[in-house]
């Protein structure tokens, strides 16, 4: 006799995820959170930072993740807010009129790598200064209409969490970022399919999934290893 073992007290995990579902009259909110050109909008940090100002400190000045943990009182407070409103659709009418200009013709398109951009505190993918400046070099090409294309990657862990331990030893807490609450957009194909880029290296292939960051007008494409077809030691890449 042949007894099958049954599985069905077995649990089966499986990541959920809630966020907040906006109102339609503060979804340009989402479209610029989205475009790090709020990092040097001073009008764009003001108003979210008036959105909830408890939360907006919590996450981080993390426009995504405030308006994923948006609370429903807090909407209701924000709709009824005829001021703000307004100013939340100049905004929205200023980011149009950015994005919307096309970049200067006259000027050659540039093709920039590096491997960190300081862009903002809730995109951990820079240490220093050179990842600062690297991030400067986008912002300035996107105000001067410069068609430029970055390249970099995607790390996973960001850099660490300084904490001392109570007989005073420096103890590193590496925290994975939560893409899904990033200003960054993964690449997908025709199939909405993420996009695997293939990368032949020495005796092996290391694949890579592409994220986009929306910099102004600059599009920066990020690798991610962190993929199953790769090693352990490939993966530990990004």
């Amino acid at each position: 006799m042949i007894i099958k073992a049954s599985y069905s007290n077995t649990p089966v995990w499986r990541d959920v995820h809630v966020h907040s579902i906006l109102p339609e009259e503060l979804r340009p909110l989402e479209e610029i959170a989205h475009n790090l050109w709020w990092v040097w909008n001073e009008e764009a940090k003001d108003i979210f930072d008036l959105l909830d100002y408890e939360e907006y400190e919590k996450c981080g000045k993390n426009p995504v993740a405030l308006l994923q943990n948006l609370r429903t009182e807090k909407t209701e407070e924000i709709l009824k807010n005829a001021d703000l409103m307004a100013r939340i659709g100049r905004l929205h009418q200023s980011y149009k009129n950015y994005i919307g200009t096309p970049f200067d013709a006259d000027r050659p398109s540039i093709a920039y790598f590096s491997m960190e951009y300081g862009l903002s505190h809730a995109l951990k993918i820079y240490s220093g200064g050179l990842g600062v400046l690297a991030g400067d070099y986008l912002k300035e090409a996107s105000d001067s209409r410069v068609d430029m294309t970055a390249v970099g990657f995607l790390y996973r862990h960001g850099y660490f969490t300084q904490t001392l331990s109570v007989d005073g030893q420096q103890i590193a807490n590496y925290e994975a970022q939560n893409f899904g609450s990033l200003p960054i957009t993964q690449v997908l194909d025709e199939h909405n399919k993420p996009v695997v880029l293939e990368v032949p290296f020495h005796d092996r292939t290391i694949y890579s999934n592409i994220w986009k960051v929306s910099v102004g007008r600059i599009q920066l494409y990020l690798m991610d290893t962190d993929l199953e077809h790769n090693s352990e030691y490939d993966r530990s890449i990004t």
